[in-house]
């Protein structure tokens, strides 16, 4: 499911209706009469109010008025527009016809706006229908004093296209907005729908069908995790362990080892064929008795963790050995001799994830980026904002604010795949693709849910291929979070809980079915 900015949506619906040859009045239509539909289907109520701008989001919203004024509602239109005049086109000619069928609607001018109070105040729904998708924040005048009053009156808000107020870019707040029980949009969900905090505002989000040619649509490289645009890793009935992947677990040191053996399990519960954890070996004694399923190899070690001499030992192992992929990074502390180990870790051709402090060692080896752009095998880096910080100079509050770019611009400049965690995960791959996943909820702000992915992305990479096996990877991974808080409460998981509760993602995305639908909601567990 692609995911686009506003310039993008206008783009497509210019070319829709002015080469494809549908009529905007078409689209229109087929804007008001789907998103009635989504309306009488999810909501009771007995009468509505639609409060409209004078643009196309409000002709959208008038024509939802005469569809719920059809099927039998009490309700009334209130247009933000002292003049007729000043409306759209296709909005006069809807309001028009709605009036011709008997319908009520009343022009609100900057001294009117007070009008509005009572009828929201008694109405069962309020439609948002104000500001569409190419509205530049913030809202002024007197249709923020509208909005103000929808959302102190509202009793149930449903927003047409986007919750008015939002930038359609961004996850950002720039102002008053309306704050939406369910939004309808058109096409294809916006950024704002997907990324935090902007999404709150916008409830359960659907997306209808209105007959954009999807041609226009073919060059965005922008897309939603979705269970029809990610692959799940297969068995043959005739193969052994070493057909699905050796995955080497590099990391650890003295109070960090518990950051190993969850990486291990989490790979074990993906479908890797083998594990093994490559340790320093003063925690042998301590993952051996952790680990069943998995495989410890000690190397050397000093003090609390690597010492020098690990990378020969790390590099004679894989050359003598069948390893198809490599997690580092997880509880491996920071030093100089860290610092060697993974920079010389980079050498290796093998597919690489590297997370937590292996990206902290990462930021701190001379030329860096050099490293990653000359890597013969692909690698995936899992930062969270602090360490994409560090990584690349930025500002948190500079990444926080524009995801997207941050890791697409760093993916495509040094070869590698970024995997940026936050409220919302970023994917970006080094051809300028990007992956928005909405999977995950607050229950995976706890110590250890890094570990975890580290090392059902080991195992996804080599299944499937760096760019599938990061998607579903990072698609499992949110799936288990969200899993794991329904059974225990979004306070008591703990990161090895997300590993019991893969098979089950596994099992529900098998037993999907994509179904042709006309309107989708965004999170496929409530479709």
């Amino acid at each position: 499911m692609k995911i686009l900015k506003a310039k993008e949506m206008a783009y497509a619906d210019e070319k829709t209706i002015n080469e494809t040859g549908i009529p905007s009045l078409v689209l229109m239509e087929n804007a008001g009469r789907t998103a009635t539909q989504i309306i009488l289907d999810k909501l009771q109520f007995n009468k509505a109010v639609v409060v409209a701008g004078s643009g196309n989001n409000g002709g959208d919203g008038i024509v939802i008025a005469r569809y719920l004024l059809l099927a039998g509602k009490d309700v009334e239109v209130f247009i933000l527009s002292d003049s007729r005049e000043k409306l759209s086109e296709d909005n006069r000619r809807n309001l028009q016809i709605f009036e011709n069928l008997g319908g009520k609607a009343t022009l609100i001018g900057k001294n009117d706006i007070r009008k509005i109070i009572s009828p929201v105040k008694k109405a069962d729904l309020v439609v948002d229908a104000i500001f569409g998708t190419g509205f530049n924040p913030p809202v002024k005048g007197y249709r923020e004093k509208a909005i103000q009053i929808i959302n102190l009156y509202g009793k149930q808000v449903v927003a047409v296209d986007i919750p008015s107020g939002l930038s359609t870019d961004t996850g950002e707040i720039q102002g008053t907005h309306t704050k939406a029980d369910i939004t309808i949009t058109f096409a294809c969900p916006k950024v704002a729908h997907i990324l935090y905090p902007s999404s709150i505002y916008c409830g359960d989000v659907y997306v209808v069908d209105i007959s954009i040619d999807r041609k226009y649509l073919k060059d965005i490289k922008r897309e939603l995790l979705t269970p029809s645009n990610i692959k799940l890793p297969h068995r043959e009935k005739n193969s052994h362990k070493y057909t699905y992947g050796h995955l080497l677990v590099v990391g650890g040191s003295v109070g960090k080892s518990g950051a190993v053996a969850m990486a291990c399990k989490s790979a074990t519960a993906t479908g890797s064929g083998l594990v093994s954890a490559v340790i320093p070996q003063q925690l042998n004694n301590t993952l051996e008795a952790i680990l069943i399923e998995e495989m410890t190899i000690p190397v050397d070690g000093k003090g609390e963790t690597f010492s020098k001499k690990a990378y020969k030992q790390i590099r004679d192992i894989v050359k003598n050995g069948k390893y198809t992929s490599m997690a580092v990074g997880m509880g491996m502390s920071v030093n100089e001799d860290t610092v060697s180990l993974v920079e010389n870790l980079l050498k290796l051709k093998l597919p690489m994830v590297i997370d937590a402090d292996g990206l902290n060692n990462l930021a701190l080896i001379d030329n860096f980026k050099q490293k990653l752009q000359k890597r013969k095998a692909p690698t995936v880096l899992t930062p969270h904002i602090g360490e994409m910080a560090r990584l690349t100079g930025l500002s948190t509050k500079e990444i926080t604010a524009n995801m997207e770019d941050a890791a697409k611009d760093f993916a495509t400049e040094n070869n590698c795949f970024v995997v940026l965690k936050g409220s919302r995960t970023v994917i970006a791959t080094p051809e300028g693709k990007v992956y928005y996943s909405n999977r995950g909820n607050e229950a995976l702000a706890t110590a250890g849910t890094g570990d975890i992915l580290s090392g059902i992305l080991g195992t996804t990479i080599y299944r499937l291929g760096a760019e599938e096996g990061t998607k579903t990877g990072v698609f499992i991974h949110g799936l288990s979070g969200e899993l794991a808080s329904k059974h225990y409460g979004v306070e008591s998981v703990k990161a090895t809980d997300l590993i019991q509760f893969i098979p089950q993602v596994y099992s529900l995305l098998k037993d999907y079915k994509d179904q042709y639908n006309f309107y989708k909601n965004i999170d496929f567990l409530k479709n």
